[in-house]
């Protein structure tokens, strides 16, 4: 099974050399994590709107925000997650979207996200949380604690997401600290507790699921529509939102500035908020839309449920993931230094 953020090798020199040939030809050079869209949502649009989509995946937004970064171009809608958002904004690489675009009513706490509250560069897609997938056969009686991912008993049982700003934030969580840190003393705080974890560790990857569907991982750091779709294929996972807190993210769909066809991309954007389109993706991958009129439509076993659609208690103790600014360097340092 692929996860929400395996890389799909091939699609960039196929796709974009495509996608920017010109013509007359409409074109939209989509770029997406991986299983992160329903099966029909791409043929259902290119039928419909008559542009031809050039669909391409990636394994982390690091890796999409640096080739952003060194001038490639060719893109037109890309997913990002919210912090990187803010980078992009920062670093002036997105386009405004606009009055193109027709909003939807949102659910109450997607209105106003705070790495881009007006919405004026990013408009959200689909939104999930980060959790602790479990295997209950193997584990009995589980807190509701990151410590759970330190426990001795389950060394070469861990896998731990190889993505710092998950990773990092869950060990200034486990300390009762502030998940996007900035503080050198804190972030030090947080590095022992990662290198504490790090004999217990099977592996860090981003596809943990298949590892936890088999059994050869018995707790993993993970996202929860991820979790869901390992619990179709395996009824023992469980999943877990620590008490200490835990990551909201919300995925944005935005358009570079460098974007050949952002005309395309913001009907893409329209398309996808029909309540009957992000129905669904949602039911295809997992994760919660963003759209109010969409809810009702969706399986009805993700309603509050923490792996779909969290009740308000629960929504009330996450945390959005921050654009730590110049500090991102810092993270990058103490990330490297765990897994060297």
């Amino acid at each position: 099974m692929l996860s929400r953020r395996h890389f799909l090798l091939g699609a960039l020199a196929l796709g974009l050399s495509a996608g920017c040939r010109g013509g007359r030809d409409r074109i939209l050079n989509f770029y997406n994590w991986s299983n992160y869209i329903a099966l029909n949502t791409i043929g259902d649009f290119e039928k419909e709107s008559g542009i031809r989509v050039n669909y391409e995946e990636f394994s982390s937004a690091d890796v999409s925000f640096a080739k952003l970064k060194i001038g490639v171009t060719g893109y037109d809608l890309i997913v990002a997650p919210g912090y990187m958002v803010r980078r992009m904004m920062r670093h002036d690489l997105l386009y405004p979207l606009g009055p193109e675009l027709s909003l939807p009513e949102f659910l109450p706490h997607i209105e106003a996200p705070p790495f881009d509250p007006e919405q004026k560069y990013s408009a959200p897609y689909l939104w999930g949380t980060t959790g602790i997938g479990y295997n209950a056969r193997k584990i009995r009686n589980a807190p509701a604690s990151w410590s759970l991912l330190w426990e001795q008993s389950l060394a070469k049982r861990i896998t731990i997401l190889d993505e710092k700003r998950d990773a990092i934030g869950v060990a200034l969580f486990k300390l009762g600290l502030d998940p996007n840190s900035v503080d050198p003393g804190e972030l030090q705080l947080a590095k022992k507790e990662l290198l504490k974890q790090r004999p217990l560790v099977r592996r860090y990857t981003s596809d943990f699921t298949d590892d936890l569907i088999r059994g050869e991982t018995w707790a993993a750091l993970g996202w929860s529509g991820d979790v869901a779709q390992a619990q179709d294929s395996n009824p023992d996972i469980r999943y877990i939102l620590p008490e200490e807190g835990s990551f909201l993210f919300v995925d944005s769909l935005v358009v570079p500035r460098s974007a050949p066809h952002p005309e395309a991309a913001l009907e893409f954007i329209n398309y996808f908020f029909r309540p009957e389109v992000c129905r669904d993706i949602t039911n295809a991958t997992g994760y919660a839309n963003p759209v109010a009129a969409s809810k009702p439509l969706v399986r009805p076993e993700l309603i509050d449920n923490n792996l779909g659609y969290p009740p308000d208690e629960v929504l009330s103790n996450l945390h959005y993931q921050e654009d730590v600014g110049e500090y991102e360097s810092v993270w990058d340092d103490l990330w490297a230094e765990v897994k060297r």
